[in-house]
């Protein structure tokens, strides 16, 4: 059998029924001895302001001594817990405020380096486009220059073909002019030969004497009509030459001639008589 102990009591209810109950007693004993004991005057002494001391028996309990250092140290360890957690949770959101700021700021960063490349390529592009554009317009420019001088070419081609067909057209022209010329020559040379042949000299003509007369013919060679266009001033001598062309009558070498040279010279034929072309 375990042996009583009286502090096991006080142990057992840490410290406070016991004490409370000694304390009251020791009161109460005290209470009793100031009132059995008669106090004379002389005795009295003068009572100043205490300095009260809070003492207590269970202040200074072990048990509950190292139960509040417990405490205490759970309360430190508890409260130095959440500062910790509290630092831990600043720390965090601190990393996550810089990762989230560093994530923007590479965002931003990889947004602006796309604009960048965006703009750069779409420069790129325009300067492309515009490369190909010049390159367009020099070979429109090129075309039309080409196209131009061919142009240039065909026409001064053609204007030199039109001035060397003008030229031939001029040198067949006069040579035509000068072989028509020389058998319009020809043709009224025989003209005036065969009149000259029919003419009778009057006993008034003259050297120096001249009349023109104008025939109209026709392609066989008849004489339709002749007239005195510019007289000599002597009837007798035109009148010979009117009666030589009619002794003449008709110029049948007409008919070998082309009918548009005919046409041209000799269906209004003009003949100058002078007696000194008489081949006499």
């Amino acid at each position: 059998m375990k042996k009583f102990h009286p502090m096991a009591l006080l142990l057992k209810f840490e410290g406070y029924p016991p004490a409370v109950i000694a304390s009251v007693a020791m009161h109460a004993c005290l209470f009793l001895f100031i009132l059995s004991k008669s106090v004379d005057s002389s005795d009295y002494v003068t009572i100043e302001d205490p300095v009260i001391i809070t003492a207590s028996a269970i202040d200074v309990n072990p048990q509950r001594l190292r139960r509040l250092e417990r405490l205490e140290q759970e309360r430190v360890a508890d409260l130095q817990r959440r500062q910790q957690a509290q630092r831990e949770e600043r720390a965090r959101q601190e990393r996550e405020r810089a990762e989230t700021a560093a994530r923007a700021e590479r965002e931003a960063r990889q947004e602006r380096e796309r604009l960048q490349a965006l703009e750069q390529e779409q420069r790129q592009q325009r300067e492309r486009d515009e490369a190909r554009r010049q390159e367009e317009v020099a070979r429109q420019r090129a075309a039309e220059e080409d196209a131009r001088r061919r142009e240039q070419e065909r026409l001064a081609q053609q204007q030199a073909e039109r001035e060397a067909a003008t030229r031939a057209a001029q040198e067949a022209q006069a040579n035509q002019i000068a072989s028509e010329n020389l058998i319009v020559a020809e043709y009224a040379g025989i003209i005036k030969r065969i009149i000259s042949q029919n003419w009778q000299i009057p006993p008034s003509a003259r050297n120096g004497m001249m009349t023109e007369v104008r025939l109209q013919l026709v392609p066989t060679g008849e004489v339709v009509a002749a007239n005195i266009i510019q007289s000599s001033g002597n009837d007798v001598f035109d009148r010979s030459v009117l009666q030589a062309v009619e002794r003449a009558d008709r110029f049948i070498e007409l008919q070998d001639l082309d009918n548009t040279v005919f046409e041209r010279n000799f269906r209004t034929f003009t003949l100058v008589f002078r007696p000194e072309d008489l081949l006499r």
